[in-house]
């Protein structure tokens, strides 16, 4: 590492005047310092100086902790109650400072478990940013954060910057003894290591990882190498667990850089192997709860890993989820996979106060995945081992968080009323709407079960909502109910003993609660201040959309719906082959009530041919048959080329509503079916764009299809 002075950097001391003199200076605004500098320059110990001179800042080492837990802490800090309401989140927080505070943001490069995380740049972007952006006007807070590289966040984020000279003494590059290439080895699989501390035993393990078997014992000795304790160094975790770590990190991330891209994720797919293996030696189960996640990240699979559940039962929900930032940073999540679900439960705040409340709510999120993920959710209740889950599912029935296809409408009804009745051959939940019953199920197993009368017994039984701050008694503004804490998606709850039924934006299921675990939920909201940074890849677009059948179309019109013209009945000037074919093979939806959209007529009708199809006179050798109408216009059908056009009588100029009749009716139906389904949380709107413009592009950048997502009054809009 160079230590060559940069003449934009400054000695600890003069940092340190400029940084009060800074602070103290007189003006009416917020304003921000970076403080960067090398490992080892001081700005640290600079930022700890600051905080002794003034008492009363603000400060939180980032070292070791994810955004979420440094977002707060700094609200703590600031005396700012953590928001009480499901829609409040860090800039809340930001918004609701005053008393014009200093703020110091310790250590931020070093955030984070993982040596693979995001953590560093979240905290930036989601602490910082939010501190910056939404402070209030007026407000005169000083806000230092400790960098890498101070002047480029100058750049990026405005404000001041200080950068410090020096650096730790560079340690100097190990020369390998002739007949002996253990240490370079050894230092590589430990700087490799996704937890900064490594029981001896799991070393070993990742030196085989890496290629290099090297026992135990001969670690041991390396220990007590002097070359090695240049690097590396023993320590423990407090519990007596032996451990090795690097002296100073910046050595481990410098060797890490070192290796090449494609080596190290060889290496950590096989240290992923050796550690999620079911004969593991029980030493490596500290380890793997810590990195296991981290190492799933770094070798490119995080999928795949995410699908081990008995892997996954046994990480901790605090490195899997930084884990999931690091390994989906960039990188769009496809849809229906284990990483979208943990996308989905991320968005909806899910933030775990113990490993037991993790799981349970994992366990839920599997049930309401559907019959496919049975099996997954039984194993995680296998694999969870000791760890006493404070409540679990029974069984769900509706359609979970991206668990839906385009072959049905989507639905998930508004539920207004949820009882838990007791009758003579055993207790049952029903669900009802404003305006019908949904079903009744068994209470234990959700057999599908008789809806009782309204004079059957529901005593004993508690009734809540869930509102923007939690839980309250049913028909109460607030008020306390011994309901566990939940996401925001679930809005009812009735409990009747250890039994609760619950009523969620995507449908109903029954947890039990666990007497036996206590109450190991934290108080407060289910939510998190810091959202998550992922994002879903565009859907595939369903192969039936370019090759159209009758089943896909019966599945959402109904088989009454779909007309087909055998072929003796189709007009002679209707020429164009690849029509007819679809006319009498497929069928054309004979509908109404969207969009204002109505081709009823042609089931009785038939084709007919239209004389001015254009309000004049056409010169051309086609001829046009009449499809119905479309936002007020007419739809026609040119029999020479199978065009689907609008005459522009609404005002529409475009006239083309479809290249051919096939991609025009697959259009029509993915959008029926997309306005017809109930979406609880899913961004549906861009695939369902996407898949219109691979269908048909032209036809999707005229107006007439450009409209019917804007905010236009039709009629009939479903």
């Amino acid at each position: 590492m160079s230590t060559t002075p940069n003449p934009d950097e400054v000695t600890a001391d003069l940092a340190l005047e400029r940084a009060l003199q800074w602070i103290d200076r007189p003006r009416d605004t917020s304003a921000w310092l970076w403080v960067g500098g090398r490992a080892g320059s001081g700005r640290t110990a600079l930022l700890r100086e600051i905080v002794a001179r003034h008492p009363g800042a603000v400060h939180v080492d980032c070292a070791g902790k994810c955004a979420e837990e440094v977002a707060r802490e700094v609200a703590t800090a600031l005396g700012i109650p953590a928001p009480d309401s499901f829609k409040d989140n860090f800039g809340t927080v930001a918004r609701r400072i005053s008393d014009d505070p200093v703020i110091v943001l310790a250590n931020t490069q070093w955030a984070g478990r993982l040596r693979t995380s995001r953590e560093p740049g979240r905290v930036i972007d989601r602490v910082a940013r939010a501190l910056i952006t939404f402070h209030p006007r007026g407000l005169r807070m000083r806000l230092l954060v400790e960098v890498d590289d101070a002047p480029g966040k100058a750049d990026e984020l405005g404000g001041r910057h200080l950068t410090l000279q020096g650096s730790f003494e560079s340690t100097p590059p190990f020369t390998e003894p002739a007949d002996d290439a253990a240490l370079s080895s050894a230092l590589d699989a430990l700087a490799l290591a996704e937890h900064r501390f490594v029981p001896l035993p799991v070393w070993s393990l990742l030196c085989s990882a890496l290629g290099h078997d090297i026992p135990e014992s001969r670690l041991e000795s390396l220990l007590d190498d002097p070359a090695a304790g240049e690097w590396i160094h023993r320590t423990d975790d407090g519990s007596g667990t032996a451990l090795v770590s690097f002296k100073q990190e910046a050595a481990a991330r410098r060797l890490r850089a070192q290796m090449p891209a494609e080596q190290a994720r060889s290496w950590h797919a096989h240290a992923v192997t050796a550690l999620s293996a079911a004969d593991a030696p029980e030493a490596t189960h500290w380890y793997a709860e810590r990195a296991l996640a981290g190492h799933a990240a770094a070798d490119g699979q995080f999928n795949a890993f995410l699908e081990d559940t008995a892997a996954v039962a046994g990480v901790s929900h605090e490195t899997l989820f930084e884990a999931f930032e690091a390994a989906f940073h960039a990188r769009p999540i496809p849809q229906g996979t284990a990483g979208a679900r943990l996308h989905y439960m991320a968005l909806r705040g899910v933030q775990p106060s113990s490993q037991g409340e993790w799981l349970a709510l994992l366990h839920l999120t599997l049930k309401q995945a559907g019959p496919t993920h049975e099996a997954a959710a039984d194993r995680l209740l296998a694999a969870a081992g000791p760890v006493t889950l404070p409540w679990r599912t029974l069984w769900a029935q509706g359609v979970g968080a991206g668990v839906f296809s385009t072959d049905e409408v989507v639905s998930r009804p508004i539920l207004r009323t949820l009882q838990i009745v007791h009758t003579p051959t055993g207790d049952v939940v029903t669900a009802r709407t404003r305006h019908e019953h949904i079903g009744t199920w068994d209470l234990a197993t959700g057999t599908p079960r008789p809806e009782p009368d309204e004079s059957a017994d529901a005593s004993g039984t508690t009734h809540a909502n869930q509102g923007p701050k939690g839980w309250r008694p049913a028909g109460a503004l607030s008020g306390e109910v011994d309901l566990p804490r939940m996401p925001k998606y679930v809005l009812r709850g009735t409990r009747s003993g250890h039994h609760v039924a619950l009523a969620t934006t995507d449908g109903v299921c029954v947890i039990e609660i666990n007497h036996s675990a206590g109450h190991e939920d934290a108080p407060g909201l289910h939510k998190r201040l810091v959202a998550t940074d992922t994002t879903l890849a565009r859907a595939d677009l369903p192969a039936q959309a370019l090759a159209p059948t009758t089943d896909w179309l019966t599945d959402i019109f109904g088989t009454a719906a779909v007309k087909r013209f055998p072929q003796e009945t189709l007009p002679d000037t209707l020429t164009d082959s690849d029509t007819r074919a679809f006319l009498s093979d497929v069928g054309f939806p004979c509908v109404t009530g969207l969009l204002e959209l109505d081709t009823t007529d042609l089931e009785h009708t038939g084709l007919i041919p239209v004389a001015e199809p254009f309000g004049k006179p056409d010169d051309s050798d086609s001829t046009y048959f009449s499809l119905g109408s479309w936002q007020s216009a007419r739809l026609l059908l040119d029999g020479r080329d199978g065009r689907v056009l609008q005459d522009g009588w609404s005002g529409i100029e475009d006239e083309l509503a479809g290249s051919s009749l096939a991609q025009f009716v697959a259009m029509v139906r993915l959008y029926f079916w997309w306005r017809a389904s109930w979406w609880s949380i899913e961004d549906t709107e861009s695939d369902l764009r996407h898949w219109l413009n691979l269908i048909d592009p032209q036809a999707y950048d005229t107006q007439g299809w450009q409209r019917v997502f804007e905010d236009y009054n039709f009629d009939d809009r479903v």
